[in-house]
């Protein structure tokens, strides 16, 4: 009866094992179809990089882009900014912070600060680089027009730079 009960008890332990194991791979399973977002590292950097550079192009080549920054009002570029913050926050929070299961623990203050500055900031730096290297730069009859192209050219460089983290869901 004693080997029986230990035999009992022994499997009891394999399929509390078993169980644990099943447990753990389910938990994995569940990680990679639901794309939990990772935390913000220098790779997401990278890919904004790539991403603003791709949308940059299309803009910093466009005919108009120094006439429109001839003739564009101050009240425009404080719009595009705020268009573009306006934009990556909705992408930050509704493709990003939406899948985050610790809120608790991520507050989305502190999600959204890492990835707008990051995207903004390269965006404006890529915009920079653009206007720099292709010549546009002397083109520009003063400083205020070098900054309203800059503008220009950052709103969708931002976009372009936040693709990268949309990317990551699918």
């Amino acid at each position: 009866m004693h080997t029986r009960i230990t035999k009992i008890e022994r499997e009891l332990d394999e399929l509390r094992s078993e169980n644990e194991e099943i447990r753990g791979n389910v938990a994995e399973i569940k990680t990679s179809i639901e794309k939990v977002p990772e935390h913000f590292s220098v790779k997401d950097v990278l890919r904004a990089f790539i991403g603003s550079l791709f949308l940059g192009f299309s803009i910093v080549f466009s005919g108009n882009l120094l006439m429109v920054a001839k003739v564009m009002p101050l009240e425009h570029c404080i719009t595009i900014i705020a268009f573009t913050f306006v934009v990556l926050t909705a992408e930050i929070y509704f493709i990003g912070y939406k899948r985050v299961t610790q809120t608790e623990k991520r507050r989305f203050g502190q999600f959204w600060a890492k990835r707008i500055f990051a995207f903004y900031g390269v965006a404006f730096i890529v915009a920079f680089i653009l206007i720099y290297i292709f010549g546009v730069i002397y083109l520009a009859n003063n400083t205020t027009e070098l900054i309203k192209a800059i503008i220009i050219v950052s709103g969708p460089a931002a976009i372009g730079a936040s693709i990268g983290d949309l990317l990551k869901k699918y």
